[in-house]
């Protein structure tokens, strides 16, 4: 990676990296947070140092920002019965209460309108239940364009945003108290379309309303007919839009990543001074990291992230309080985890990850988190390796931040909208927002570099690797890891991999 600093700024840097807590502002965090884990030293230091002093190639940083080729696959999400056409009478209304986090909550939506459209129901709103973690209270009408939402689908099933006055009794709280008659309680995960017919029909015809809860993951991904998983695809795809100021937020922090120096951003001036020279091929284009490294997901992993006794002790204690302690990886080893590519890169892996792919200092990276684990002194190595790291907080002001502060939900979809339009995404683990993101940017043929989790694993085991073997192994294991279509197996999900369904083979 080519360097902007002296030999000397070399070895401040390389000190900054070993000694964060004496340096950076999460120094000054009081000593609730910093008892709880001890900020570690970088752990594949060797790797490091080669990678903040070698050199990229011009023509490798070509060949990184180059679009996918058309690869021959379109959008095709409209009915194959053409128009399509409302039935002249609902069986009833159906309510869902979507749990989870965002990205959770819209394939539940898009799972919604398909039983919707299989029961010949009306299709109420969906309910978003708080999440027990982030604490979001944040609605779909808060979340997404409802009047657009139903505008799309109009001839696909009907909607209403509430429920008439006849059926106003049926809410959150009256199913909470007892067991009710109108409630579906036991719907099982991936539900085929017959269960649904033999079990929510009748209830449906019965009282006219079936309320649906749980709802997530409820409705199979096979033995569907082809309408229905299109009508799926056509719901997340183009019915589910933000509110207007999501998406002028997003907005305007893809036009600041793109020209940092004419929109005055309030990064601008940073950027500024990071670097002297933008390479051509580069200029305009950024990468958007998805860094799922919260203390839920480090917890859950059961893996060592360097924080020493201290660490391992909170976290263990965490896992006890949220699942009692029953969490499958914790019968393995870290090393046996690793090597399976079951941790989640910390924000040191997946900096040495883009480095040894191509990218160097003065690639433009956007950090899509909530919260990561252990705050600036965790990520001070990935912001040495890429200077020009920006997140919401650097690229937006208090007051444009105003509408989404605190709202996870929010703050998590100006990220997806700012994810969806990057030239490159890349997730540091699977989960809901990684499987929703690279469907979509399957769905518009974007480039997405998915990491070879198993690979590197063990590639970071290997503590005397050079960097010329590391960065080799790296290529080779990501050339067919970087937006190509994969098409969709039995039991995946359709929001992930939307061809064959929901695209079409030109």
């Amino acid at each position: 990676m080519k360097l902007l600093l002296q030999p000397k700024g070399v070895l401040a840097a390389l000190l900054l990296l070993i000694f964060p807590a004496f340096y950076s502002p999460f120094a000054h965090a009081s000593p609730s947070v910093l008892s709880e884990w001890n900020a570690p030293k970088p752990r594949h230091l060797p790797l490091l140092k080669s990678a903040l002093q070698l050199p990229t190639s011009n023509e490798k940083q070509s060949d990184l920002w180059t679009p996918l080729d058309d690869q021959g696959w379109r959008p095709c999400v409209e009915s194959t019965n053409s128009p399509p056409s409302l039935p002249e009478k609902s069986e009833g209304y159906l309510q869902v209460f979507l749990d989870g986090g965002l990205n959770q909550q819209r394939m539940g939506i898009c799972d919604a309108v398909a039983v919707a459209k299989i029961l010949n129901a009306t299709l109420v709103i969906p309910h978003f239940e708080v999440n027990p973690v982030w604490q979001d209270s944040s609605s779909f009408m808060d979340i997404f364009d409802v009047d657009h939402f139903i505008n799309v689908l109009k001839d696909d099933i009907s909607i209403v945003k509430e429920l008439p006055d006849e059926f106003s009794w049926s809410t959150r709280e009256y199913y909470a108290i007892a067991i009710r008659a109108t409630r579906i309680k036991m719907a099982p995960v991936h539900a085929s379309a017959n269960w649904y017919l033999e079990n929510v029909l009748p209830v449906l015809q019965s009282y006219g309303i079936a309320a649906v809860s749980p709802f997530s993951h409820r409705l199979s991904f096979d033995n569907l007919p082809m309408d229905i998983q299109r009508l799926r695809c056509k719901v997340n795809f183009q019915a589910l839009v933000f509110v207007p100021h999501i998406r002028a937020l997003g907005d305007a922090l893809v036009s600041r990543l793109r020209h940092p120096y004419k929109n005055g951003a309030p990064g601008a001036s940073y950027l500024q001074e990071s670097t002297d020279v933008i390479d051509k091929d580069s200029a305009g284009k950024f990468v958007v990291i998805h860094l799922r490294f919260d203390k839920d997901m480090a917890a859950h992993s059961a893996c060592d992230f360097g924080g020493g006794k201290a660490e391992k002790l909170a976290l263990a204690k965490y896992r006890q309080v949220i699942w009692q302690g029953r969490v499958l990886n914790s019968q393995f080893t870290d090393e046996e985890l690793r090597s399976q590519g079951r941790c989640p890169l910390t924000p040191e892996e997946i900096g040495l990850l883009l480095a040894a792919l191509g990218f160097d200092n003065s690639t433009r990276l956007y950090l899509a988190s909530h919260k990561v684990y252990g705050g600036e002194a965790r990520i001070s190595t990935l912001r040495k390796l890429f200077p020009l790291m920006e997140d919401k907080k650097s690229l937006a002001s208090s007051e444009e931040r105003s509408q989404i502060k605190g709202k996870a939900s929010l703050l998590a979809a100006v990220d997806y909208y700012v994810g969806l339009h990057s030239d490159i995404f890349v997730s540091a683990s699977p989960g809901n927002m990684h499987n929703a993101l690279v469907g979509h940017r399957t769905y518009k043929n974007l480039k997405t570099i998915r990491p070879n989790m198993a690979l590197l694993g063990q590639l970071f085991l290997n503590k005397t690797i050079s960097w010329t073997d590391f960065q080799q192994a790296v290529v080779e294991g990501h050339e067919n890891r970087q937006g190509q279509i994969r098409l969709r197996k039995p039991k995946q999900s359709i929001y992930t991999y939307p061809a064959p369904d929901c695209m079409c083979y030109a």
